[in-house]
């Protein structure tokens, strides 16, 4: 019997938890055509709910994932659209199909499990802007609606401010295609979408995922431990959804820890649950040891008032209990923190990102 508690994927379908609003939406905006802007966090299940979109209107539209994380160039940009486009140009012949879609570039052409697509060094240009118009030739060959989904997209805001602007002027023309762009960076992903002077400024709605909410996840989260024959008290799950604060990847990866026991044990306990949380903090020991040996003190500072639950960080107590000289410090360090993805903000207040790092750090250093 397979885990049912999937965490570190996109998810699709009985792994997929909530998320009903959202999904519906951004199931009407694709088929209308509306550009969307999706933002949260660093897994709350960006990816996830595009995916199952995806799913759900399987046969409706044609699906193109771009995953920008660790795209360094304009030639990997470019060829990782034009092999997504490729997989779905349906024809007898390929070489056909490859002098149908590419105009003013001949690629290589790799075929193995998957087809890819490179282009020669020196005609970066050309193929970039050659494999941007690539998903609208898609959708007027195929007759349906393109989606493309830009995964992790403020990695490209790094390649240059020309390349956003090259990718908008020919984005703008797609009538057939909807484009879909996921950030865990949220000040980034404002920048690029927020700011007038941005190219993609207002260029689709925006949608901000937030914490599932703790009723729905409760429901969710017993359904997976009761239909594979695990028992658990519903007050058990209360004291899961604490410890990892609804945070969705990080309970999904407590349950998936909890369930092996359970199939043991036939039924968790209490006891199960704070020996397992203490149990995997223990085991990331290392890595949170790494964390903070790198960061400055002040840096180290913030991050355990912010563990602490400290809210008022730039009051003149908080100085004075901290040993900072000004509140310009604290937020160069809230800043510094922000960037390392180390905490996030919600409703107001910052959180750590990683709940089994905040209690790492109150169980070595204590609650102040």
């Amino acid at each position: 019997m397979k885990n049912p508690f999937v965490y570190g994927e996109p998810v699709s379908r009985e792994n997929f938890a909530d998320r009903e609003k959202e999904l519906e939406k951004l199931k009407i905006e694709i088929l209308s055509g509306q550009n969307v802007i999706i933002y949260s966090p660093r897994r709350f299940g960006k990816s996830s709910l595009a995916y199952n979109a995806l799913l759900e209107l399987e046969g409706k539209v044609i699906p193109i994932w771009i995953d920008c994380y660790g795209v360094l160039t304009k030639k990997e940009l470019a060829e990782k659209i034009a092999s997504q486009v490729l997989q779905h140009w349906r024809t007898k012949n390929l070489f056909e199909s490859i002098r149908r879609i590419f105009k003013t570039v001949i690629p290589k052409i790799k075929i193995g499990e998957k087809i890819e697509v490179e282009f020669s060094i020196g005609e970066e240009e050309r193929a970039f802007e050659e494999a941007l118009k690539l998903p609208q030739r898609l959708a007027e060959h195929s007759e349906k609606r393109v989606v493309v989904v830009f995964d992790e997209f403020q990695e490209i805001a790094e390649l240059g401010e020309h390349v956003l602007k090259k990718m908008r002027s020919e984005f703008q023309w797609h009538r057939d295609v909807t484009y879909i762009f996921i950030g865990s960076r949220r000040g980034m992903m404002e920048k690029i979408f927020h700011s007038a002077q941005s190219p993609f400024y207002n260029f689709g709605g925006h949608m901000v995922l937030k914490k599932i909410p703790k009723e729905r996840f409760k429901a969710f989260i017993l359904k997976k431990f009761e239909s594979t024959g695990v028992k658990i008290n519903p007050e058990l799950i209360e004291e899961i959804l604490d410890l990892t604060e609804c945070h969705p990847y990080y309970t999904q990866k407590f349950c998936h820890e909890l369930w092996y026991l359970g199939k043991l044990k036939g039924e968790l306990t209490l006891e199960d649950v704070k020996e397992t949380f203490e149990r995997m903090i223990i085991e990331n020991e290392a890595s949170y040891i790494e964390i903070w040996d790198s960061l400055p003190i002040s840096q180290k500072k913030v991050l355990l008032a912010i563990a602490r639950g400290e809210k008022d960080i730039y009051s003149a107590d908080f100085l004075t209990k901290y040993e900072f000289k000004t509140a310009s410090q604290v937020q160069y360090s809230i800043k510094a923190l922000w960037k390392k993805e180390l905490v996030h903000r919600i409703n107001g207040s910052y959180e750590i990102s990683d709940p089994f790092l905040k209690h790492w750090l109150l169980w070595r250093f204590g609650h102040g």
